[in-house]
């Protein structure tokens, strides 16, 4: 996989977009000191070597249920169970981990009903699933959209974020009420978050001055955001965790805001379970394990770690299906969004 890696260039180029997925690459070419169209063969040539892609993540609702889902598999059946969860569009994401669980999902549904249905009836029916464990979402305390590469530098990502803020704005300036997100136009941007003008046009058979219209108006109704995703082996922080922890209620917020703000952390969830915080790292090495362990045992001191498991590899995410060397392979788009 050597010849896919990225380069320092195209890393500083993710980097960029994961503080704002759909910058212009007009507005991006001064702040990186490139010119648009280079950034834009770079970007391209990332896309088709599935080193980096932008998606939609899935409106939410107030109704809407999330959880992490502990599975354990009959011995030898993991691959059978992975291929068959993978196509389920409430099954986000599959992870193959370590210790006492074979896959973690990362599971979403639209309302309390289609949750239950999803983990008591569909994932538990499952003939070579042997044991599932649900922890239920309470609050999305920090998602792995906030993580960064830290390819850029200070200055380079603030005026970035700066010029993602001023357009925000102005998209906002250009409704007198917030606009109701369009289902066509997400369902484009889950599998190409920078889609642009003419794609839509061409997805939907439109005018490109009706799809500009349209895609303005789902880009400025708030909801959802997105996220720049690439390959864990490929952005020189190969090992995943999960930590399972137990945190004081009264405490919650701060450990939650402490842990967010440690440069390895992707995820922090407060959940219902025995372990109420469950927390996803992306590390440069194996060793690194045990020293976020020991930081979080010095500073933090009310937390107890209960458990913690590494990703031994990653076959889907946010909707991306991948294949064993962890590459996206297959888009399955998101509940009540295919067209």
């Amino acid at each position: 996989m050597q010849e896919k890696t990225p380069t320092e260039d195209e890393l500083r180029l993710i980097h960029a977009l994961q503080v704002w997925p759909r910058v212009p690459w007009s507005q991006l070419g001064p702040i990186l000191g490139a010119d648009p169209v280079t950034l834009a063969r770079r970007w391209s040539g990332l896309s088709e070597r599935g080193m980096a892609w932008v998606t939609a993540q899935p409106p939410m609702s107030d109704a809407a249920r999330g959880a992490i889902v502990e599975v354990e598999c009959v011995a030898g059946s993991i691959d059978a169970v992975i291929t068959e969860l993978s196509q389920d569009t409430e099954c986000m994401s599959v992870d193959v981990a370590s210790g006492g669980r074979d896959l973690i999902l990362t599971v979403g549904c639209p309302d309390p009903t289609a949750f239950n249905r999803y983990v008591v009836s569909r994932v538990s029916g499952i003939p070579d699933v042997r044991t599932v464990r649900t922890h239920p979402v309470i609050t999305a305390i920090s998602g792995a959209s906030q993580w960064r590469l830290r390819a850029l530098d200070a200055d380079e990502s603030s005026a970035i974020d700066a010029a993602r803020r001023r357009d925000a704005a102005r998209l906002s300036a250009m409704f007198a009420r917030p606009p109701v997100a369009e289902r066509d136009i997400i369902s484009i941007l889950s599998r190409d978050g920078r889609a642009n003008t003419r794609t839509v046009a061409e997805a939907l058979g439109t005018s490109t001055r009706r799809a500009r219209e349209r895609l303005s108006a789902t880009l400025a109704s708030g909801a959802f955001e997105f996220r720049t995703d690439m390959p864990r082996w490929a952005s020189g922080y190969p090992v995943c965790a999960w930590y399972f922890l137990r945190v004081p209620a009264a405490q919650m917020a701060r450990v939650g805001a402490n842990l967010s703000g440690l440069p390895a952390v992707r995820t922090v969830l407060s959940v219902a379970g025995p372990a109420n915080l469950l927390v996803s790292v992306w590390l440069r090495a194996l060793s690194d394990v045990e020293g976020l362990e020991a930081v979080v045992e010095q500073k933090l001191a009310a937390v107890s770690i209960l458990d913690r498991c590494l990703v031994l590899g990653v076959r889907k995410r946010m909707g991306r299906v991948f294949d064993e060397d962890e590459l996206p392979m297959q888009i399955v788009p998101w509940p009540g969004t295919s067209t």
